[in-house]
């Protein structure tokens, strides 16, 4: 193989990340795939409520970026997909520009979520993953705490089993602490039985 052959290889990495498998690790990827899809599943179709999405759509983030990253990626190890942060993001992002769960949202969410792909795929194929490295840990904690109190807060109300209202994170603690007289004890005990 020439090196001209090796750097192509190298640039378009088709199953890099998934092969070789060999015949004996097939139960186990199976096994592995069942587990994962137990726990993601739910777990996206929360992060829909996050977003202002469709549920449907938590099953598109979970199962394109995986078989995408699977013909495209390189690693074995890395998690792609959905995650809080990122439906924070795109909340934030779309919200004056139309109302959560209409179909603008809905077509400005896709085209978003398009670009991002393009940008990231623009960056596979120019190696630009070392710029990852420039990213602090204290930084990505920071964000990713603070995105952490931002859902728990909007989640507020619907630990209580309370309809949503105020606006902000600050505003639906407040509509949630002044309605509280009202709220579903059986779904208060779920929800601090899950945390």
């Amino acid at each position: 193989m020439t090196a001209t052959e090796t750097r192509s290889h190298h640039r378009w990495p088709v199953l890099q990340g998934v092969l070789p498998v060999r015949a004996s690790q097939i139960p186990g990827e199976i096994a592995a795939g069942i587990t994962l899809a137990a726990l993601a599943i739910p777990e996206v179709m929360g992060y829909t409520a996050i977003s202002g999405t469709p549920v449907v759509t938590g099953l598109y983030t979970l199962l394109v970026p995986t078989i995408l990253f699977a013909l495209f990626g390189s690693s074995r190890h890395l998690v792609v997909g959905a995650d809080s942060a990122t439906a924070a993001i795109l909340a934030a992002g779309l919200a004056g520009m139309a109302a959560a769960g209409s179909d603008q949202y809905l077509a400005l969410a896709c085209v978003l979520a398009l670009m991002a792909a393009g940008f990231l795929f623009i960056a596979r194929i120019a190696d630009l993953g070392f710029m990852a490295d420039f990213l602090s840990h204290t930084v990505l904690t920071g964000f990713l705490t603070g995105v952490g109190i931002q859902v728990s807060l909007n989640g507020f109300s619907g630990m209580l089993g309370l309809e949503d209202g105020g606006h902000g994170s600050t505003g639906t603690v407040r509509h949630a602490i002044d309605r509280i007289a009202h709220a579903d004890p059986a779904t208060l005990v779920m929800a601090l039985a899950t945390i």
